[in-house]
């Protein structure tokens, strides 16, 4: 049974890693602030420090983040898309209102170690008018972006119909040898009486990620623009599983029974 690189460990590893990109923000924050302000005290820093310690592991975990979605396949092109999005205006937002706060800590430097509590007044009014003026033109091209993205997922979700290419197959060429047959029914089914799988022929070739029904009849290729070999010419058949299979992209497919 092949490994499955995504198990316990793997998954551990990133949980080590998380762990590992807070204490790498807080440390290098500190040192930044020391080195600049001296000790971190008082209201305005200790928020400062704050938000450039989260806001920096937040964009440390961004690329966590879509390597997630893309191990667990769980979104199509659009939603991929749309989420890219999204952490490029939060990884946005976070870093102004970082470089905002650091800024005016700067300006006001001399006078944020005041006795008494509460936020300077004047450094808040400028971190978050600095911070909200900055981002007006970000947020126009966020929308502009979003609703791109929106109109063209519209069109082709719902004008363009299925995505995948057709061809009829004679089902006597797609009929695979009893042996195998046997083989594969052994296989994890991905969809009921569906499994994924890579065929080796009898000229030393490798077909990847093809779609069997039934264990018998080969139904469908990934990035194959056509079938130039005969279900017959199959000699060995192996398992693929959910951890190995491609990105899925529907204009990848290519049926092979001539249905839309």
């Amino acid at each position: 049974m092949p490994k499955d690189p995504f198990g316990f460990q793997f998954w551990l590893g990133w949980i080590v890693g998380f762990a590992a990109c807070f204490f790498v923000s807080a440390g290098l924050w500190t040192l930044c602030l020391s080195a600049v302000f001296g000790e971190i005290k008082g209201s305005e820093l200790t928020l400062t420090w704050s938000v450039a310690v989260f806001g920096t592991w937040f964009l440390f975990l961004a690329p966590f983040m879509r390597k997630k979605e893309r191990i667990w396949k769980r979104l199509n092109y659009d939603q991929e898309r749309a989420a890219d999005l999204w952490l490029a205006g939060m990884a946005l937002y976070i870093g102004v209102l970082i470089f905002s706060s650091f800024l005016w800590s700067l300006v006001f430097k001399s006078k944020l170690h005041l006795e008494g509590g509460g936020l300077h007044g004047p450094w808040l009014k400028a971190v978050l008018a600095s911070w909200l003026c900055a981002l007006i033109p970000f947020l126009i091209i966020m929308y502009r972006k979003a609703d791109t993205l929106f109109k063209e997922a519209h069109q082709r979700q719902t004008h363009y119909g299925p995505q995948f290419k057709s061809t009829l197959i004679e089902k006597s060429a797609r009929q695979l040898p009893a042996d195998i047959e046997k083989q594969i029914s052994n296989f994890p089914e991905m969809l009921e009486n569906g499994r994924i799988v890579t065929l080796r022929l009898k000229d030393g070739r490798e077909v990847h990620n093809v779609f069997v029904i039934n264990s018998r009849e080969i139904i469908g290729l990934y990035d194959c623009p056509a079938m130039d070999f005969s279900a017959k010419d199959v000699v060995e058949a192996r398992a693929v599983l959910d951890s190995q299979l491609p990105q899925y992209e529907e204009t990848r497919w290519l049926r092979l029974d001539g249905r839309i």
